[in-house]
């Protein structure tokens, strides 16, 4: 670095070791831009300086994640991929099996990327298992676990309620490839015999929606209309809290995910009926659990921690769904328990699904957080909505960053100073310039951001608040909750572009596909929780989503995800929500485009939960006690009053017994 400039700091930065634990020599005060050289390639990058032992400089997640280069682990080598593609648009015959779209390396044929994949299914059972579970080798065999399940206790009941009546759906319409997908899926859930055919009086609709990979289908089942005839098992999903506590002293670990999920459990015998579900070529009923039934999860929840009680009891395996980390304080305890653990499972036919697997690690990624020994803490991919904000290219892009920090300046000391080179870039006749102290300013603000003094760890047994907002280029959420401050905090960030067909969404889709996302990044904390879940958004079409006859298959997905989590949609000005807002506008890319987010109101207002707090409606109503007369007076004004008195009155309503002015 002879030569170079070093620049100072704002503010100093500590580091902290890779345990954890903060460095007691090693401050980060100085900036430099240097010119390298990897593998033939040359960057210019901004680098901190700090003491960091033998190492000359560390290339982290973000960088690595941008130019993505070819690390062979053996060797130390590293390639970066040639950015020359063919794009093939559609193949025919042999592989029609592949995805409509495939992209192949210019140097790579089509029979090599066939034969790699081919090889690779080979290794995985031989290569990816220790020795001492190969004896164990079925349970990762994807052909053996298309078993029928057995019976057993936790067979799934669907209990109705009393005054619940039979309904007959009507067909949903099927393109030609959904059409094929259907018969393929008929043909094969029948030959398993998890569906047979049914002569029900009940019948839900059936449909595809489409699933990440490019042209695939998923197929679904709309059950929300018996659904809401279900009475609901309160049985309780482990709080996170608790399985992590289990952690203290583990050095080994093991995660599992079990194959098939839900499928592993039987419907109850003489409750098949109940979820039968109608085609074109006929009416079906399943005899496995399917998603979208509403108690899965607490039935599926209920039968995992039965089948390996004994081992949570004894504390070295927790268990979350179909999701399994068995842990150790030395090599030789690991493997006993391991043996433990797969016995049962063969003992009661359950597979795991290899390719989500890790055996004896030091480190692993579960539920959201990154276990080490002595050390858990956020899964920084979580957090990559703040890791991967890319530096502003114009003046509206620096507006949004600073509008998104402006929320967190209470926790950040000296923020008027750190912020000044980017504060600087808003003022009139100035010339937009990203300047090194531009590009200082904007990595310290969100290295603070992602600091232990602003993010806190979620906590189960509190309430949480979320933050949606979709503009027209991607959606962005904050998970938030009160720390011991009494201040509201981030509990994670979440960013996500749309594809080009998403754009193409009605707003109240895009909107509510914010929702959704947020939804499936944090579920392992808001599923089975005992709060309702505050949801802000500034978009009143989200109700949309409630008229069920009137949605379209993609938002009846959406819906029955939503089914399984106790929400409350909160309508609030944008500029309360500012950081979901920035979230959501972080890309360079997008158009001038301002409007794009405007309220259209097209469903009625009562469907809202009303901007008033819940607590304070219930201590209101209790303090006031009932108001008879002024209730009795506003009903004869509103529906006998002469039409100038009722449109004077329009601002006011009863509700619950209170009167409301303006909601």
């Amino acid at each position: 670095m002879l030569g170079k400039r070093w620049i100072r700091l704002p503010e100093k930065i500590r580091v902290f070791n890779v345990d954890g634990t903060a460095n007691k020599t090693a401050w980060i005060m100085h900036v430099v831009e240097l010119e390298f050289q990897i593998a033939g390639k040359e960057f210019r990058e901004n680098f901190m300086i700090s003491g960091i032992g033998d190492e000359e400089m560390i290339l982290g997640l973000p960088w690595l994640r941008h130019h993505n280069p070819v690390i062979d682990w053996e060797t130390g080598e590293i390639q970066f991929q040639p950015r020359r593609r063919i794009q093939i648009k559609r193949f025919t015959g042999i592989l029609d099996t592949f995805e409509p779209e495939v992209l192949i390396g210019a140097k790579t044929t089509a029979s090599q990327e066939m034969a790699h994949q081919h090889q690779t299914v080979k290794k995985e059972i031989e290569e990816l298992i220790p020795n001492y579970l190969l004896e164990y080798r079925d349970r990762f065999e994807k052909g053996k676990a298309e078993r029928f399940p057995p019976s057993r206790t936790y067979d799934h009941a669907i209990d109705l309620k009393p005054d619940f009546v039979p309904r007959n759906c009507k067909l949903y319409p099927l393109s030609p490839i959904e059409q094929q997908e259907q018969d393929k899926f008929l043909e094969e859930n029948l030959r398993k015999g998890y569906i047979r055919k049914s002569k029900s009086p009940m019948a839900s609709p059936f449909f595809f929606v489409a699933k990440k990979e490019k042209g695939a289908l998923r197929p679904m089942q709309d059950y929300r209309e018996l659904n809401k005839g279900t009475v609901k098992n309160a049985y309780p999903l482990p709080l996170i809290s608790e399985l992590l506590d289990k952690l203290k002293g583990a050095t080994v670990f093991t995660k599992l995910d079990l194959r098939n999920g839900y499928n592993n459990v039987r419907i109850k015998d003489g409750d098949q009926w109940k979820a039968a579900f109608k085609t074109n070529r006929g009416l079906f009923e399943p005899t496995v659990m399917f998603f979208g039934l509403s108690n899965s999860p607490a039935t599926f929840q209920a039968f995992m921690n039965d089948v390996l009680s004994d081992f949570i009891d004894e504390g070295w395996c927790v268990v979350y769904m179909d999701d399994i980390l068995v842990f150790s304080t030395n090599p030789e305890e690991h493997r006993e328990r391991m043996e433990r653990l797969m016995r049962r499972l063969k003992e009661h036919d359950l597979f795991l699904k290899l390719e989500k697997c890790e055996f004896d690690v030091t480190e692993v990624v579960f539920l959201g957080m990154v276990i080490r020994p002595g050390y858990i803490a956020m899964d920084p991919i979580k957090l990559a909505g703040i890791a991967d904000w890319e530096p502003p290219q114009t003046v509206k892009g620096v507006r949004a960053f600073l509008g998104f920090g402006n929320f967190y300046r209470k926790f950040i000391g000296k923020y008027a100073h750190v912020t000044r080179p980017l504060n600087d870039l808003l003022q009139k006749n100035w010339k937009f310039e990203w300047t090194a102290q531009c590009q200082i300013a904007f990595d310290l603000l969100k290295a603070k951001f992602l600091s232990e003094l602003i993010l806190v760890m979620p906590d189960v047994d509190k309430p949480f608040v979320i933050e949606a907002d979709a503009s027209k280029w991607a959606t962005g959420a904050v998970l938030r909750q009160k720390g011991i401050d009494g201040e509201w905090h981030p509990c994670g960030y979440l960013s996500k572009s749309f594809s080009p067909t998403e754009r193409n969404y009605e707003i109240y889709d895009r909107e509510l596909l914010a929702i959704y996302r947020a939804l499936v990044e944090w579920r392992h904390y808001l599923m089975g929780g005992k709060f309702k879940i505050v949801i802000l958004s500034d978009h009143k079409n989200l109700t949309y989503f409630r008229t069920a006859q009137k949605l379209n298959r993609r938002q009846a997905r959406w819906s029955l995800f939503l089914s399984e989590f106790d929400l409350g949609l909160v309508h609030v000005p944008g500029k309360s929500i500012s950081q979901a807002d920035a979230l959501s506008r972080r890309s360079n890319k997008q158009d001038e485009v301002d409007n794009d987010n405007e309220d259209v109101v097209v469903l009625p207002d009562q469907l809202f939960i009303k901007g008033i707090d819940l607590e304070l409606k219930d201590d209101i109503a209790k303090r006031l006690g009932p108001d008879d007369f002024h209730k009795s007076a506003l009903e004869q004004l509103l529906h006998q009053g002469v039409p100038p008195i009722k449109s004077a009155l329009s601002d006011w309503k009863i509700e619950d017994d209170l009167l409301f002015f303006q909601n």
